[in-house]
Order: structure tokens, then C-alpha cells, then sequence
């Protein structure tokens, strides 16, 4: 009896807390539906890449789109792939930022495939049409989608919120 009680308390001991497991706070409708919003978020860190590269875009307004891809993003010095090398490294988000700033690149993303649903992630896989100077170069990248609950302040009110982040971006 002693044994069975040990092994029950201790099986409930599980190290992904349910809390914070996608699966077990969301149906797979409602997970679909965050992961149209995320590909949304692809999409738009993209279009401030696109604003960022060119060189018309005044450098109050490249300010203001350096701190919007920055919130799209977990940190700042997330892995990306750097598609301005014919080696396809891997740089922090804040070096390709530097790499790319008024060098007149434009952006086109399509295909996008989810993957299998993990704890607090999943991977979206997509195509991204890079040009500059007329000159197109297409690849195929997967990148991490981090979704988890977030502690924010409304005034005084402090509330949890599941809050999408883009994450590391990587080659098939």
C-alpha cells in the first residue's frame, strides 16, 4: 500500500508542468487558429525587414521598425539564417539588422506548413523570395514559434496571456 501511494505521488510529478503545455490549455481548432496569427507574424517581420533595407526610410521611422522586429522576437539575439552570404550561416537577429540596413532588399514569404504541436512550440516551414538589385534567390527556411503564457500588467491588474514569439530560424 505504502508502495502504490509512492509511485502515485511521485507520477504526478511530471517535468512539463500542464500549466504551461499547449495541448492541454487549447483545442487543436484554437491552436490552428494562433498558428494562422503566427504565420501573420512571418509575414510581418518580413514586410520591417523590407522597410528597414531600404534606403528612403527615414532613420527615425528605421528606430521605430528596429524595436518592432525585436518584440516579434524572444530575444534579440535569436539564431536567423543570413541569406546576404552564399554560406547560409547563422547570425543573431541584431547582426542580419545591421547587415541589411539600407541595402534595398524586398521580401516575399508563401508556402507555409505547420508542424506537430511540442509543449510550448511548434515549427512553421516556408518560402522566402529574397531580392536585391532585380535579382531573385529563393529558400527554404523552418522557423520556431514560441507560444506560452506571459504575466502582463494592465494597470494595477496583473493578468496571464499567452503571447506568440518568433524564434530561431534554420535551414531544412
Amino acid at each position: 500500500m505504502f508502495l502504490l501511494f509512492t509511485f502515485s505521488v511521485f507520477g504526478q510529478n511530471v517535468n512539463t508542468p500542464a500549466s504551461t503545455a499547449i495541448k492541454a490549455n487549447f483545442t487543436m481548432a484554437s491552436v490552428k487558429a494562433y498558428q494562422e496569427s503566427a504565420t501573420l507574424k512571418v509575414e510581418d517581420y518580413y514586410q520591417y525587414l523590407t522597410l528597414l533595407s531600404s534606403e528612403t526610410t527615414s532613420e527615425t521611422l528605421k528606430a521605430e521598425i528596429k524595436m518592432s522586429i525585436f518584440r516579434l522576437f524572444e530575444s534579440e539575439k535569436e539564431m536567423v539564417i543570413d541569406f546576404t552570404s552564399t554560406e547560409n550561416t547563422a547570425i543573431s537577429l541584431n547582426e542580419l539588422i545591421k547587415k541589411i540596413t539600407n541595402k534595398n532588399f524586398s521580401f516575399l514569404v508563401a508556402n507555409f506548413e505547420n508542424s506537430i504541436v511540442g509543449s510550448d512550440y511548434w515549427t512553421t516551414q516556408y518560402q522566402l523570395i529574397v531580392t536585391q538589385n532585380k535579382i531573385p534567390m529563393e529558400f527554404q527556411y523552418y522557423q520556431k514559434i514560441g507560444f506560452k503564457p506571459v504575466v502582463k500588467s494592465f494597470g494595477t491588474t496583473k493578468k496571464e496571456v499567452w503571447t506568440l514569439f518568433l524564434g530561431e530560424v534554420t535551414l531544412p
